[in-house]
């Protein structure tokens, strides 16, 4: 039903999740000027604006690389799209390769524009992995936003 807003989002996806650093350049059109994006809902911030969405998801490439994006499922309406993935990434920090089942919520603009992104993934999976606290988890990801 969803299949141009699917192809926004497969792009957005490719772009963001590559061996090396991602080009923000490329990805930022995808995104409307007030977009919104939620790496971790309920729990993490809310990024707003497109600026400060690019900044987020460059932010997170300080933290890990070699990002492999294996998307398993995937749905749409007119306006959304839903994922779900399995993301491999090597956290640089812990020198250790984990991965994140992840899933996601797109929400597309008339323009096919990403107007919010939201992600909905289990931390105390990852802190498992990281042999760290889901307390120490959250801390770590709010060092990088005061």
């Amino acid at each position: 039903m969803g299949t141009p807003q699917e192809a926004v989002v497969r792009q957005c996806l490719a772009l963001f999740h590559s061996t090396g650093q991602p080009d923000l350049a490329r990805i930022a059109p995808l995104f409307a000027e007030d977009a919104t994006y939620h790496a971790l809902v309920p729990r993490g911030p809310v990024h707003r604006g497109r600026a400060a969405v690019l900044a987020e998801l460059g932010l997170q490439f300080s933290r890990y690389d070699e990002c492999h994006c294996e998307i398993l499922a995937m749905a749409s309406t007119q306006r959304h799209v839903f994922t779900e993935r399995r993301d491999h990434v090597s956290m640089h920090k812990a020198a250790r390769r984990i991965y994140s089942s992840v899933n996601a919520v797109f929400e597309l603009d008339e323009q096919l524009r990403i107007v919010a992104w939201r992600e909905y993934w289990d931390a105390g999976d990852i802190a498992r992995q990281l042999g760290i606290t889901v307390e120490q988890l959250d801390q770590h990801m709010l060092e990088r936003h005061s």
